[in-house]
């Protein structure tokens, strides 16, 4: 028999920073005690949530209801409604006038062209710093190599979700992709590398030469080039992997174990568009800098 439920969201903002992605896990958490229900998730106390976190929470959302719940978002308030409706999130959408999102997109494991082609279409954009043709070639193929490692190393049972969001008065261009797979310690367990906890599997994938990938399927060029550019940029890339937690800024890294796990893997790329620095590829990246 199934049962109707209103589940309420406690939080009053949900940014991409260890904060926020501790309440999408917690909110994972309590989501998933539930089976064969059908659950009004109540987020009326919400008064910010970053538009480009669409794809984390989506993921949470369909992991959840591979319990055989139904999920629907109800209590929205009117600024976040406009975002999610813009960026398709909601079923209700409308006119992004002003181009600040990109859209929730979902896509299947063996789509990386696909991918590739909306990545382009909808970051190569006048707001990012000028790169050479040769950097913003290799600089693509980083961005390509994120979703990659999504495809072959997530084995996700959901489509690997995308999505992004422009901040013009922050002067930030944020591009999502989250999947609901075995995480990167799961990974790293069933390649047999051990590892002391979920942050210590996050950070070892992180490090050059570290690689799970075996026989003639090459190392990726993305990790190295995009580390290198968000260096310089002032910008950030976050991973959260299960129970850990990896951020860049600048080229300062940040690093936590957080007390719930996040139901698959996310990669958050910021880019400072206040940067008007001009940016050009110098040494080729090492192809076993991924992981």
């Amino acid at each position: 028999m199934r049962r109707s439920i209103e589940h309420k969201l406690t939080a009053r903002a949900i940014r991409s920073d260890l904060d926020g992605f501790s309440l999408l896990n917690r909110l994972y958490q309590e989501l998933q005690s539930y089976t064969n229900t059908d659950i009004i998730l109540n987020v009326s106390e919400l008064s910010w949530l970053d538009g480009h976190l669409a794809a984390p929470l989506s993921i949470v959302i369909r992991r959840a209801e591979t319990n055989g719940n139904k999920i629907k978002v109800a209590g929205v308030q009117e600024a976040i409604s406009r975002t999610l409706s813009r960026n398709r999130f909601l079923e209700s959408h409308i006119e992004d006038k002003y181009k600040t999102t990109i859209p929730l997109t979902k896509f299947e494991l063996n789509q990386a062209v696909e991918f590739s082609l909306f990545a382009k279409k909808h970051l190569d954009r006048p707001e990012i710093p000028k790169m050479t043709k040769a950097l913003r070639g290799k600089f693509f193929e980083g961005i390509d190599e994120l979703f990659a490692n999504s495809a072959l190393h997530s084995k996700s049972g959901t489509e690997i979700s995308v999505c992004g969001q422009f901040f013009p008065h922050k002067d930030r261009l944020d591009f999502a992709i989250a999947d609901g797979g075995r995480s990167i310690p799961g990974s790293l367990a069933a390649s047999k590398i051990k590892y002391e906890n979920d942050l210590a599997a996050v950070d070892w994938a992180m490090q050059p030469y570290n690689t799970t990938r075996q026989g003639d399927i090459p190392g990726g060029l993305g990790s190295k080039v995009l580390r290198e550019f968000i260096a310089l940029n002032n910008g950030r890339l976050l991973i959260i992997s299960s129970a850990g937690y990896w951020c860049q800024a600048g080229s300062a890294i940040t690093k936590a174990l957080l007390r719930q796990p996040f139901p698959g893997t996310a990669v958050i790329l910021e880019i400072n568009t206040a940067d008007k620095n001009a940016y050009d590829l110098v040494n080729a990246p090492n192809p076993h800098d991924i992981w």
